[in-house]
C-alpha cells in the first residue's frame, strides 16, 4: 500500500521528476565548431529548441538559433519587416539583448557559462516564435505541389501518416508532410516556402540529417514549385545532397521508384 503524499515529499518528488524530464531531454554533440544543444523546450509548432554554442575568444562563446526562429516566422507568411511586426520583433531583441544578423539571432556571452543564460537565450527564441499569433499569414502559393503528392499517394491505394512526428537523435519531435511506413519508411516533405528558401533549406538539411542518423534506412524527399519558387543552385544543391529524392512536383515517378524499392 502506497503512503500518502505529504507536502514534505511532494516537494522532493517534483524535484526528482523534473530533474529527470530535463536530463532525459537535453541532448548536447559536438559540431564543426562547437556544440549543438537540442533543449527541454518547444516551439509553438511542437519542434524542438536547438541551439548552438561556439566560442569566439578566451572569455566568451556566441549562442545562436541558426536563424531557424526567424526562418519559420517567414516561411508561416509572416512579413518580418513590415512595421508593426519589426516593432514587436525589435522591442524582444532590445528586452533580450540579442543581435539579429539577417536570419539569424546570437548573443555572446562569458565564460564560463553559466546555464541561466542558455535558458534565457532559448525563451527568447520561443517568445520570438509566437508572433506567429500576432499576424495574419499572406496568401499562400498556389499549392500545386501539395495536391500533385496528396494525389500521387491516393492513386497508388497508399495511406501515409500525415503530420507525423518523427524523432531525430538530438530534435525530439520532427513533423513530416507525408510519412509513409513501409518498409524502412519514406518522409515526405512539400516545400510551400514562396521565398527565403536557401536558410529553409539549410534547416531541413539539419533535420534530414539528423533524422537519417536516428532512422539510417529513411528515404528522405522533398517535392518542390520550380514554377513559383525562387531557387538558386545553393538551396538546391542542399535538397540533393541530403535527400534521396529531391524533385520538382511535375516528376513525381521519381517518388513512384522510391516507394517500389521500399518494398523490395
Amino acid at each position: 500500500m502506497n503512503a500518502p503524499v505529504t507536502t514534505n515529499s511532494l516537494i522532493p518528488d517534483c524535484r526528482e521528476a523534473l530533474t529527470r524530464f530535463w536530463g532525459e531531454t537535453l541532448d548536447i554533440e559536438p559540431s564543426k565548431n562547437g556544440a549543438v544543444l537540442a533543449l527541454p523546450l518547444m516551439f509553438p509548432d511542437g519542434l524542438q529548441v536547438v541551439v548552438r554554442v561556439t566560442p569566439v575568444s578566451a572569455t566568451t562563446v556566441l549562442i545562436s538559433d541558426g536563424g531557424e526562429t526567424l526562418g519559420r516566422l517567414a516561411g508561416a507568411g509572416m512579413n518580418l519587416e513590415a512595421a508593426a511586426i519589426a516593432e514587436l520583433l525589435g522591442e524582444r531583441l532590445a528586452v533580450f539583448e540579442i543581435q539579429r544578423d539577417g536570419w539569424e539571432l546570437r548573443k555572446a556571452i562569458p565564460l564560463p557559462i553559466e546555464g541561466v543564460d542558455i535558458q534565457i537565450f532559448a525563451e527568447a527564441l520561443v517568445s520570438l516564435a509566437h508572433l506567429i499569433y500576432r499576424h495574419e499569414p499572406e496568401p499562400a502559393v498556389e499549392a500545386v505541389a501539395e495536391r500533385t503528392v496528396s494525389r500521387f499517394f491516393a492513386e497508388r491505394n497508399l495511406a501515409p501518416r500525415r503530420h507525423f512526428p518523427l524523432e531525430g537523435r538530438l530534435e525530439r519531435r520532427i513533423s513530416i508532410d507525408y510519412f509513409l511506413e513501409q518498409g524502412a519508411g519514406l518522409a515526405v516533405q512539400v516545400v510551400s516556402r514562396r521565398n527565403q528558401l536557401l536558410p529553409y533549406m539549410e534547416q531541413w538539411g539539419w533535420r534530414w540529417t539528423d533524422l537519417r542518423s536516428r532512422h539510417p534506412g529513411l528515404v528522405r524527399a522533398m517535392v518542390y514549385d520550380p514554377e513559383n519558387q525562387p531557387w538558386d543552385e545553393a538551396a538546391l544543391s542542399i535538397g540533393r545532397s541530403v535527400c534521396e529524392v529531391f524533385c520538382p512536383y511535375f516528376e513525381t515517378e521519381r517518388l513512384g521508384e522510391a516507394v517500389d524499392a521500399l518494398g523490395r
